[in-house]
């Protein structure tokens, strides 16, 4: 154990042991700060871009495809802090299949360095050309003209609506144009309100409306999909079982009526009418020459048993009998 200092030490002493540890100190805590400001400060470069997983572009989903992935690396270039100098390459450099020969071959056309040396704005143009075409934009104003809200779906609406002016930027232009566009797809119990607030930005719009909508929603007034309706006043009321089964036994019996009607009608329709044939007789009674039928010769009167068969008006009475046939 090391002897014990019998005079403590004067304030010069301590000040000169810390200045000599500070002095050893310091040039390591200064490389450290540095370091620390140089990484801060480094350019952006591949890896740290790629770190970032910008999304692939192959060109094949269309303008929608094309929109998501605009805002999808500018969303990248601005994680990464990518200088404007170096968007377009690096934008370049997730180009695959159909979006990357058309790249090449930009490439091969100017010079990569003229290609490379494009501004971002400059090569979102020649997509727009070239993965946006004329007819397809006609076809997505089009839609765009037509869209409406569809009752409660306001987010639905809204998301497209900011979609298409994007793509469609001449339809938004100038901001009151936008506002006006937006508004007229709202639905009726919407709008006027929205329309008469005087909205100055699309986005006082959407606050409103949204705001509006959700009241009404909540009002039984709006829908979103999935929700539960009342019924349809104005569609006709479904009859009961029990007149349901009676107009069905009329509708049975009438067919089968119909059916013996048809039966008894294509039964020798084009033939005419044959007389009704007397049976011959196969008695063996003889035939009599006064009243032309077949009887025996002492027969007698079926009323007095007197006259004969053949005696026509009856001793007994003044009626005229009816002779039996046998």
């Amino acid at each position: 154990m090391p002897p014990r200092r019998k005079n403590p030490l004067s304030n010069a002493e301590m000040a000169d042991i810390l200045a000599q540890h500070m002095a050893a100190a310091l040039p390591n805590i200064i490389a450290q700060v540095n370091q620390a400001n140089n990484n801060q400060n480094a350019p952006c470069n591949f890896k740290s871009f790629n770190s970032a997983n910008p999304l692939k572009f192959s060109g094949s989903k269309g303008a929608t495809g094309l929109l998501q992935w605009f805002e999808s690396i500018e969303n990248t270039f601005r994680h990464v802090q990518c200088p404007d100098n170096r968007k377009v390459e690096f934008a370049s450099s997730v180009f695959q299949k159909r979006a990357l020969t058309w790249w090449n071959g930009i490439m091969r056309d100017r010079g990569a360095e003229v290609a490379l040396a494009q501004t971002w704005a400059e090569l979102r143009a020649l997509m727009m050309r070239e993965f946006c075409p004329r007819h397809e934009l006609r076809a997505l104003e089009r839609e765009f003209d037509d869209l409406k809200q569809d009752s409660g779906e306001h987010r639905a609406y809204t998301d497209r609506y900011e979609e298409f002016s994007l793509l469609c930027p001449a339809m938004v232009t100038p901001v009151d144009k936008a506002i006006e566009k937006y508004i007229d797809g709202l639905p009726d119990l919407v709008q006027d309100i929205v329309a008469g607030s005087n909205p100055t930005t699309v986005r006082q719009a959407i606050e409103l409306s949204g705001t509006l909508t959700e009241s009404h929603i909540r009002k039984k007034k709006l829908f979103r999909k999935g929700d539960p309706r009342p019924p349809d006043k104005t569609a006709p009321a479904k009859p009961k079982e029990k007149q349901v089964e009676g107009s069905k036994k009329k509708k049975r019996k009438a067919s089968q009526n119909c059916a013996i009607t048809a039966q008894e009608k294509q039964v020798a329709p084009n033939q005419p009418a044959q007389p009704h044939k007397r049976q011959n007789y196969v008695g063996t009674a003889p035939l009599c020459n006064k009243c032309n039928r077949h009887h025996l010769e002492q027969e007698q009167c079926h009323k007095c048993t007197h006259c004969g068969r053949c005696c026509k008006p009856c001793c007994c009475s003044s009626t005229v009998p009816t002779g039996v046939m046998l």
